[in-house]
C-alpha cells in the first residue's frame, strides 16, 4: 500500500508566523458524528475515511462485486458491506435504496457521498434526509438548482453573476438548437445540462459539424447521466479555467478558500491543477471570490461547493464568466488544503453537524505558498490516451523521496496487485505537492512524478512530466486551455529512445539478478555495496523485455564479458553495445554510467513466477527524458529448465489491417459497411467505454473486407472488430 503523507502540509515549519486563529487548532476537537457511511469507492473514499478516523468517527464502507471487500477503502473502514449484486455502478454504488438500507441497518448518522455517483443527486439527498440521516453536502434544493447547467445559468443571471453568452432554454429540437447555434456563432460548445468531468461536451467549429456533434453529445450524456438535454455556449478562445472553493454553514456564514487554476486540460479533462492561480491581480482575485459568495447566498447554499469561471485572456478588463457550480467536494481539493492548512472534509463534517464555520472571518483564511496536483491515470499516452484495464503488479508513490515529507502527498485507493476495472474511472491516484512558491512546487512535482512507480498498465506519468517541465508551464500565468493545442508535439510521448533504454534496463536487471540470486554471500553482491563497481562476471542469457507504455514485448539476448554488454533485441537483431559502471545508492536504485552518460535506474522488485519458471524484474529510469513507464525484464530462472518463450506475439503482419477493440465496451455506431472503400484515418467504428465515446480509425486505406460487429454488441479488449484487405480474421481472435 502506498504510504499516505499526512493530510495537511506542515507549513508552520516554513511559515512560523502563521496566526493561530487560522490554523487547524481552531477546529473543535469533539467529533461531529459517531458513525458515518461513505457512499463511494477508491481514493476519495479512502480520503474521507482518514479524516473520520482522525476525528474518532466510525466509518462504514460499501463495495461492489468488482471491488470486493479486499479493496483498500473497504479494508480501511471499520465496517464494509456489499451493495447490490453486480460490478457496474448501476448495479452497486448507484442503487440509492440499497445504500440507504445499509446505512439504516448499521446505525449510521450521516452519509458522505464523495464525488461522482450519488454526490450530486438531489433525490438521494432528499431520501437521506427523509430517512433521518444527515447528508454531508448541500440541501437537495441547491443540488437540483445547480445540477442543471441551463437552470443554474438562469439563476446566476438573476443574481447578477456574469455568464457566458449562449442558449440555456428548454427547447431541445435539433433544428431549433442549430438555429440558436447559428445565432450564437461558431465556435461554440455543446454541453450536457447534467454533465461534468468532460463527459457530454463537444466543441463545434463549423455549422455543418453541429448536428453530428449534437447526436454524439446526447448519446454520451444519456449513457453517463441518464439525460440528453444540452445547452449551447459561445466558445472563448483559450481562456483560463479558474474555480473558487467556497464553504457555507447553516448560520449564514460563507467564506471562499481562495481559487484554483485548472487551465491545463485535455478533452476538457483537468490534468494538472494548482492553487492559488498565478499572476492574477489581487483586485481580480477578490472580485471572483466575492462574486462566488454572492452566488451561493443567492441560493441559500450550505457546505462545500466550487464555482467555476472562464477568464477571458483576450480581454484587457479581466472579464470572467460563470461556467458551472459543483455541489460537492472537487477532485482537486487537496491543493486548497495545502495552501490553507485546512482539512476540507472536516469542515464538511462539522458544517453538516450544524456547527459554524471553523473560520468565519475571510481575512483569516491563510494562503501560504503554492500547491500543484497531477492526476495519474491508467491510460496510454502513445495511443491517444486510451484508458486501459488490467492488473497493477506494482504501485509505489514517491513519498520515500527527500522532498520535505508532508510537502508531498499521494491520494489513492489502489494497492499493488489490484485491477484497473472497466467499470470505473481509470484514475490511479492524485499526486499533490507544496512549495514556498510556484517554482518550488513545480520542480517538486516533476521530481515526484519521476519517482512514481506503476507496473502492469501504462500510465500518463511521462506525459505529465513533459507538461510540468515545459517552459511555458514554468511561466506564471502563461497557461490557458489552449496549451496542449499549441504544444502537442512538445509534450508528445514517444518511444524513440526505447531500444537503448530497454538495453540499459536489461543490463541492470541482469546485474540485479546476479546479485539477488547468486549463491555468494550478500556482501559479495554489487547490490549490497555502496562504492564504485564494475561488473566482472561473464554470462549469456535470453530474456524478454516488456514495455507497459508501448504495450509491446520483444525478445533479447544479453552477453556480458568483463563489464561490457552486447544486447541483441527483437527480430531485427539490433545489437547495442553497453559499457556499464556505477555507484550503488541503495537496495533499489543505482546510478549507472552508460557509455559515458549517467543514468539513474530504479528497480522495484524481482518476482519469481514459480509455475512459469521465470524471474521478472521491474525497472524505471528517473530521467524525465527517458520516462516511458515501467519496463519489465523476464529471465529464465537458473533453477528451472523451462525457457522463456522465443515466440513473439502472433499476427504481427496483420496489425495495420486489423481494427481491434482497445478496451471492453459497447458498439454505438458503424460508419461503413463491408465492401466499402475506406481511407487512412477514417473513423470506422464508434464505441462507448468507461462512459466515454471512442472513435476507432483505420490505419491504412483499403477495402473493408470484414466487419465483425454490429451496433449494440458488447466487445472485449483485443477483439478484431474490422479487417481491411483480404484478411478474414474473425472477432474471436484476440490481441496478444
Amino acid at each position: 500500500m502506498i504510504r499516505y503523507c499526512k493530510q495537511l502540509c506542515r507549513v508552520r515549519r516554513v511559515y512560523p508566523n502563521v496566526s493561530q486563529k487560522a490554523s487547524m487548532s481552531t477546529l473543535k476537537r469533539d467529533k461531529p458524528f459517531e458513525k458515518i457511511l461513505v457512499a463511494n469507492r477508491g481514493e476519495i473514499a479512502c480520503r474521507i475515511i482518514r479524516t473520520a478516523k482522525r476525528l474518532g468517527i466510525k466509518t462504514v464502507a460499501i463495495y461492489s462485486t468488482a471491488d470486493g471487500n479486499s479493496s483498500l477503502h473497504a479494508k480501511m473502514a471499520d465496517e464494509a458491506y456489499q451493495v447490490g449484486h453486480g460490478p457496474s455502478p448501476m448495479e452497486s454504488y448507484l442503487l440509492q435504496n440499497d445504500v440507504l438500507d445499509i446505512a439504516k441497518r448499521n446505525g449510521v448518522q450521516a452519509i458522505h457521498p464523495g464525488y461522482g455517483f450519488v454526490s450530486e443527486n438531489s433525490g438521494f439527498a432528499s431520501a437521506t434526509e427523509s430517512a433521518g440521516i444527515t447528508f454531508i453536502g448541500p440541501g437537495p434544493e441547491a443540488i437540483l438548482a445547480m445540477g442543471s447547467k441551463s437552470h443554474s445559468k438562469r439563476l446566476m443571471e438573476d443574481a447578477n453573476v456574469p455568464t457566458t453568452p449562449g442558449y440555456h432554454g428548454l427547447n431541445q429540437n435539433p433544428e431549433y438548437l442549430l438555429h440558436e447555434a447559428v445565432n450564437i456563432g461558431f465556435p461554440l460548445l455543446i454541453k450536457a445540462t447534467m454533465g461534468g468531468g468532460g463527459k457530454g461536451m463537444r466543441l463545434v467549429w463549423k455549422e455543418n459539424e453541429f448536428l453530428e456533434s449534437l447526436e454524439s453529445c446526447k448519446r454520451e450524456s444519456q449513457a453517463a447521466f441518464g439525460d440528453t438535454n444540452v445547452i449551447l455556449e459561445k466558445y472563448l478562445i483559450h481562456p483560463r479555467h479558474i474555480e473558487v472553493q467556497i464553504m457555507a454553514d447553516t448560520h449564514g456564514n460563507a467564506v471562499y478558500l481562495h481559487e484554483r487554476d485548472c487551465s491545463l486540460q485535455r478533452r476538457h479533462q483537468k490534468i494538472i491543477e494548482e492553487a492559488p492561480a498565478s499572476d492574477l491581480p489581487n483586485e481580480l482575485r477578490k472580485m471572483m471570490g466575492e462574486t462566488s459568495i454572492q452566488a451561493v447566498k443567492a441560493i441559500d447554499y450550505v457546505n462545500a461547493g466550487t464555482i467555476e469561471y472562464l477568464l477571458d485572456t483576450q480581454s484587457d478588463n479581466g472579464d470572467f464568466y460563470f461556467c458551472e457550480m459543483n455541489t460537492r467536494l472537487q477532485v482537486e481539493h487537496p491543493v486548497t488544503e495545502l495552501i490553507t492548512q485546512q482539512d476540507l472534509v472536516e469542515w464538511q463534517l462539522r458544517i453538516a453537524a450544524g456547527e459554524e464555520l471553523p473560520i468565519k472571518d475571510q481575512s483569516l483564511i491563510p494562503c501560504l505558498g503554492n500547491a500543484m496536483e497531477a492526476r495519474i491515470y491508467a491510460e496510454n499516452p502513445m495511443k491517444n490516451f486510451l484508458p486501459v484495464t488490467g492488473k497493477v503488479w506494482h504501485h509505489k508513490g514517491p513519498v520515500d523521496s527527500n522532498l520535505g515529507g508532508s510537502d508531498v502527498r499521494v491520494d489513492t485507493g489502489l494497492e499493488s496487485g489490484r485491477d484497473i476495472s472497466v467499470y470505473y474511472d481509470p484514475m490511479v491516484s492524485k499526486l499533490i505537492v507544496h512549495g514556498k512558491d510556484r517554482e518550488e512546487a513545480r520542480l517538486k512535482l516533476i521530481e515526484s512524478l519521476s519517482k512514481y512507480q506503476i507496473a502492469g498498465v501504462p500510465s500518463n506519468i511521462p506525459f505529465l512530466i513533459k507538461c510540468a517541465a515545459h517552459p511555458v508551464f514554468a511561466r506564471a500565468g502563461a497557461i490557458n486551455t489552449g496549451f496542449l493545442e499549441h504544444y502537442a508535439e512538445d509534450v508528445k510521448v514517444d518511444a524513440s529512445n526505447l531500444p537503448e533504454l530497454n538495453a540499459i534496463c536489461a543490463a541492470v536487471a541482469s546485474l540485479r539478478l546476479e546479485g539477488r540470486d547468486s549463491t555468494l554471500p550478500k556482501k559479495c553482491s554489487p547490490w549490497s555495496k555502496h562504492d564504485s563497481w564494475r561488473l566482472g562476471s561473464n554470462h549469456e542469457r535470453k530474456l524478454k523485455i516488456i514495455d507497459d507504455v508501448e504495450a509491446s514485448s520483444s525478445l533479447a539476448k544479453i552477453k556480458c564479458k568483463d563489464g561490457s554488454y552486447n544486447i541483441t533485441i527483437g527480430d531485427e537483431k539490433r545489437s547495442i553495445p553497453i559499457e556499464i559502471e556505477g555507484v550503488i545508492e541503495s537496495d533499489d536504485k543505482m546510478t549507472v554510467t552508460l557509455n559515458g552518460t549517467e543514468k539513474r535506474i530504479y528497480t522495484a522488485k524481482s518476482i519469481f513466477h514459480e509455475k512459469e519458471g521465470y524471474i521478472e524484474v521491474l525497472l524505471w529510469s528517473s530521467d524525465s527524458s527517458d520516462s516511458t513507464g515501467a519496463i519489465r525484464v523476464c529471465f529464465e530462472h537458473p533453477l528451472h529448465e523451462k525457457r522463456v518463450s522465443n515466440t513473439l506475439h502472433s499476427g504481427m503482419s496483420h496489425l495495420n489491417s486489423q481494427l481491434k477493440s482497445p478496451m471492453p465496451g459497447k458498439i454505438t455506431r458503424l460508419n461503413f459497411s463491408e465492401g466499402d472503400m475506406v481511407k487512412d484515418s477514417d473513423v470506422i467504428i464508434v464505441m462507448e467505454a468507461m462512459k466515454m465515446e471512442h472513435a476507432l480509425s483505420s490505419k491504412m486505406s483499403g477495402v473493408l473486407s470484414s466487419l465483425n460487429c454490429k451496433v449494440g454488441d458488447i466487445v472485449s479488449e483485443g477483439d478484431v472488430l474490422a479487417v481491411l484487405g483480404d484478411d478474414d480474421t474473425k472477432m474471436t481472435d484476440k490481441a496478444a
